[in-house]
């Protein structure tokens, strides 16, 4: 007879990642499925590595409970893998008089959304904390708990831990059609191009088409809209040109492009926010990039000069709403989590946390085997020219943060 797994998880980005270990950890039969050859190669593979704060997130939403649930957890999981990140926090900067005057109202923002050590800051503080930015800032605020890590191997590490605790994981893995004929029996079946498998409930991470999985099972309240962000990568050699993330004021247009400095030291300009008509990741466009480094030339005058090493676009799973779609139904043996938009690193733990909740008590769904919560050390080395072997795993790096920094520092061992 053929395994009965309790969830079967649908996507391996930073979301899937995440759940798969949440429910492994807690003692669950997991099963993810990767239509990809690798895991963490659609919207995850295009972020930019950074850990926010919820500073900005709409107060009251599910979005800001899930990234205030994970940002305090996710340190500890950090830690516990040995894996890379670094809290250099963020400064937004107002270069006019009428963005000045919206710092107060940004704050207030903050304090409803209870990231109450967001500080307006006098300009000579912001220059003695950034001395390479162009002197004609009018005001700033500075949001100290701001982090970056590597995305792609925090959600590879989940990934791995989660198997090392049971999960079964299968990349290549198409779904194609959804059954719920046992669902009464809690039973649910998913075929896929590997084969049919058999879940008591199915969770949808499928980020940018995650809509066309719920379909399959019958499911239509949400539609994916992409949104395309591009990015300017300059060396390591020009990081001491800034010493945290720098934030624009935000529009009714969008957060704009921030200039930020990698877990590994490379600045990045970006990402744009664009209508995309694809869900595919399309190239990045000359004229946009150097629009980019126009910009970084302008706020940060270091970056004169010094050419860009790479452009990296990423599609963002963005939706009708400025919220997540986490719903449940019990009825149909599923669990959708769709519409993470850009916060699927800073949200993930908190997301697997509430997800892990609807299975226990909306599901009436208990694990089926023992918990297995304990966190070890990975050994990671990166090897030439894009994989990582994690305690003898060997995986393909997807994201070009990793790419970019790693094979440019002195040592390829974490």
């Amino acid at each position: 007879m053929a395994d009965v797994f309790d969830v079967i998880v649908v996507g391996g980005g930073i979301v899937g990642c995440a759940v798969v270990w949440e429910m492994t950890s807690y003692g669950y039969k997991c099963l993810l499925l990767e239509k990809n050859e690798n895991l963490v190669s659609e919207a995850s593979s295009g972020n930019s590595g950074m850990l926010h704060t919820g500073f900005d997130a709409v107060a009251d939403t599910l979005e800001l409970q899930c990234i205030q649930h994970t940002f305090p957890k996710m340190f500890g999981v950090l830690e516990g893998f040995g894996l890379p990140y670094n809290k250099i926090g963020a400064t937004m900067v107002a270069w006019t008089q009428e963005q000045a005057q919206i710092i107060p109202t940004i704050a207030q923002r903050c304090r409803a959304a209870r990231v109450s050590f967001c500080t307006e800051i006098s300009l000579s503080e912001l220059y003695s904390r950034e001395p390479g930015l162009r002197k004609q800032a009018q005001g700033a605020l500075w949001i100290p708990g701001e982090t970056v890590v590597d995305p792609w191997l925090t959600a590879i590490s989940l990934a791995h831990d989660a198997k090392k605790k049971g999960a079964m994981i299968k990349t290549n893995a198409v779904v194609q059609n959804i059954s719920r004929t046992e669902c009464e029996r809690q039973r649910i079946q998913v075929m896929t191009s590997l084969g049919q498998f058999t879940g008591r409930v199915v969770i949808n991470c499928g980020g940018l088409y995650g809509d066309i999985v719920d379909k399959l099972a019958g499911l239509q309240h949400f539609r994916i809209s992409p949104k395309k962000g591009q990015y300017a990568i300059y060396p390591q050699k020009v990081g001491h040109h800034i010493n945290s993330s720098i934030l624009p004021i935000p529009t009714s247009k969008g957060k704009g492009e921030i200039i930020f400095k990698t877990v590994y030291g490379n600045v990045v300009v970006g990402p744009t926010f664009e209508d995309s008509a694809s869900r595919a990741r399309p190239e990045s466009d000359a004229c946009t990039i150097r629009r980019l480094v126009r910009l970084g030339e302008s706020c940060v005058p270091g970056l004169e000069g010094c050419p860009i090493v790479n452009t990296y676009t990423g599609v963002r799973p963005a939706t009708e709403t400025k919220d997540y779609h986490i719903d449940s139904y019990p009825e149909s043996c599923w669990i959708t989590v769709g519409g993470i938009r850009s916060t699927g690193l800073s949200g993930s733990l908190g997301i697997a946390d509430k997800v892990r909740r609807l299975v226990l008590h909306q599901h009436a769904l208990e694990p089926s085997g023992p918990r297995r919560t304990g966190l070890e050390k990975m050994d990671i080395k990166f090897v030439p020219p894009c994989h990582a072997r994690i305690d003898d795993v060997l995986y393909t790096v997807t994201h070009p943060i990793t790419l970019n920094g790693v094979w440019k520092s002195r040592d390829s061992r974490l």
